[in-house]
């Protein structure tokens, strides 16, 4: 092997080297292939549109929830019907589809070294015209300077700007004298480049002038004083024309990616709101309903009415907001399919190597100019729009307000229940004996909070309270422990007819009532029975015990609350235990999970 052969090996392995490690960050991680349609996640990796379909649909089939990132592995909240208003990774894709072209012609110029010489010679018998004796790529261009029926081109001389068949080039352009310097190859598709471009006006001429005020080639006579339509125009050199033909779709083109940005940006947060209503229009919905069957299961009155009439006005505010914000939507995404057209030409002037070539596009350059300008007017007019849509709060805040209103509505129509709310009730703080001295005489004291201690559960005994009185704790995550509250016993309050030990949970007594919390669900529980109130999302919560004292026995009602809902549900139960006559103790239970926090003044 000759020297400039291995030097050329050499410069090849290198090539392939680079080549190998840029594949390794375009390569998707599922597919193991170069990124075809990539999309980009919410953790900003990016993965093929089809695997990720494939990925859903497999999670789907096994009844899973979510996404795990292929590349870092964080899990997303995905849905299958949420890929399409994912943003498409259009940088990647370009410079994917730029990584193709080059390796294919890197591979292609490898090849060609890879060639004896002594092919060359079964080519021609003239091998002191090969300079480049290699055929990298089958090209269907003919001679041009056959006559009659052409052969087929195998030569280029790039001096010339000719294709040769091998006879021409023979005869035509033979290695000696001025042509010994010329420089030829074999063909290649990008050589229809450097043709010469003919006016359009006098067919015989080539075009080497450029009118910048008709934005087109002409020859030199279309320039002559009298004669040519083009006589007095402003003419630029060829050079600057096109530099300043590239820097002006270079410019157009960022401002069409900002704006597609600002776009997307802006369709993004419109998402965002219109799920966020939606999701509180569903919560919204569903902790109506539960308080709409405790009501119904509490007392005989119906409350369908108020329901239904509530609901209907829920979803009237959710489909007002949600035309508006969808309007907004429909038309950032046609302000931003005609963007991406205008984009796409940009960049197909911009792919054009050759001056020629560009320049003789100019006259499609204005009006995407002129496009780009008018939607960028529209798009700085619909900003005070924009921010007028995300930063209404009124939809939420009547959807989160419709709770409670609820309650209002219903309290009125039923008289039992706003009966009993017009009874006196003292508000106390439940004065609690340590349970840490057993058998010995320790006062009673307004706790601040309830912990338990170790690994158990503990059970705290209040004053007993013989009149009509009312309570509240507020039950939060003991920030010393690490549980999971979604499992097991977490904590009970309630009211019991006797002293129950430390060890004897809320409800799980024949003399003990209350509100527990087992399983992540809030339970109203007797005797170890439990009947499931609503689910505990999260804590902290807010738990109210009400208690009327009558002859028959005491009716216990409950409130929960919520710092972002406000009131959640409201409940009573009417216990017919004569026990209770004389008065109750109120009973609270802890796990090492939580604490209790009671208010400081009441």
């Amino acid at each position: 092997m000759s020297v400039d052969n291995r030097h050329n090996h050499l410069r090849a392995q290198s090539a392939d080297s680079t080549y190998s490690m840029m594949e390794e960050e375009l390569t998707c991680p599922v597919c193991l292939e170069l990124y075809a349609d990539p999309l980009m996640l919410p953790c900003s990796h990016s993965i093929c549109k089809k695997c990720l379909h494939d990925i859903l649909d497999s999670r789907i089939k096994a009844q899973k929830e979510g996404l795990e990132c292929p590349t870092c592995r964080k899990m997303l909240a995905m849905k299958k019907d949420k890929v399409t208003k994912l943003p498409k990774n259009l940088a990647l894709e370009n410079i994917v589809f730029r990584f193709q072209e080059a390796q294919s012609q890197t591979l292609t110029k490898s090849t060609s070294l890879d060639i004896p010489n002594d092919l060359c010679d079964l080519k021609s018998t003239n091998s002191d015209h090969c300079d480049s004796p290699v055929f990298p790529e089958e090209i269907s261009e003919d001679c041009g300077l056959c006559e009659g029926k052409s052969s087929r081109a195998l030569w280029f001389c790039e001096q010339c700007n000719v294709l040769y068949c091998q006879k021409c080039l023979d005869n035509y352009h033979p290695k000696r004298g001025p042509l010994n310097h010329h420089k030829l190859r074999a063909p290649s598709h990008c050589d229809g480049a450097h043709k010469p471009v003919f006016c359009e006006d006098h067919e015989t001429e080539i075009a080497s002038i450029f009118c910048d005020q008709c934005k087109a080639l002409v020859c030199h006579l279309c320039v002559c004083d009298g004669v040519g339509k083009h006589t007095g125009h402003k003419i630029l050199e060829q050079h600057t024309a096109w530099k300043q033909m590239k820097e002006t779709l270079e410019n157009t083109k960022l401002q069409l990616e900002s704006m597609l940005s600002t776009l997307s940006n802006q369709s993004t947060k419109l998402e965002d709101v219109t799920e966020e209503i939606e999701n509180l229009h569903q919560e919204a919905c569903q902790k109506i309903e539960s308080q709409c069957r405790r009501l119904i299961e509490d007392t005989t009155a119906v409350l369908r009415q108020n329901k239904q009439s509530l609901l209907s006005h829920l979803t009237q505010v959710k489909t007002a907001s949600n035309a508006k914000l969808q309007n907004k939507l429909d038309t950032n995404r046609k302000k931003s399919k005609s963007m991406e057209n205008m984009l796409q030409s940009c960049k197909k002037m911009l792919d054009e190597d050759h001056v020629n070539g560009m320049l003789s596009q100019a006259v499609s350059m204005n009006p995407i100019i002129q496009q780009t300008q008018e939607i960028s007017d529209s798009v700085e007019c619909c900003k005070l729009e924009f921010e007028d849509l995300t930063k209404e709060k009124r939809p939420q805040e009547e959807i989160k307000k419709a709770v409670p209103k609820f309650y209002q509505a219903a309290k009125s129509s039923l008289s039992l229940i706003t009966a009993d709310d017009t009874e006196d009730f003292q508000s106390i703080i439940p004065r609690i004996k340590s349970p840490t001295s057993p058998g010995k005489e320790v006062p009673r004291v307004h706790n601040k909070s309830l912990t338990t201690w170790g690994f158990t559960s503990t059970t705290f005994t209040a004053e007993p309270v013989a009149s009509n009185s009312l309570w509240s704790v507020t039950v939060e995550k003991n920030s010393s422990h690490i549980g999971d509250i979604k499992n097991g016993y977490l904590f009970g309050i309630g009211i019991s007819s006797e002293t129950p030990t430390i060890k004897d949970l809320v409800g799980m007594k024949e003399k003990s009532y209350g509100i527990v919390c087992s399983g992540g669900n809030l339970c109203f529980c007797h005797n170890g029975k439990m009947e499931q109130l609503m689910n505990l999302d999260h804590l902290p919560i807010s738990v109210t015990i009400q208690t009327t004292f009558n002859q028959e026995g005491v009716i216990f009602a409950y409130t929960f609350t919520s710092a972002s809902w406000g009131d959640l549900l409201h409940g009573k139960k009417v216990l017919t235990d004569l026990s209770f006559r004389h008065g109750a103790n109120p009973v609270f239970t802890v796990s090492q999970r939580v604490k209790m926090q009671f208010p400081t003044f009441v």
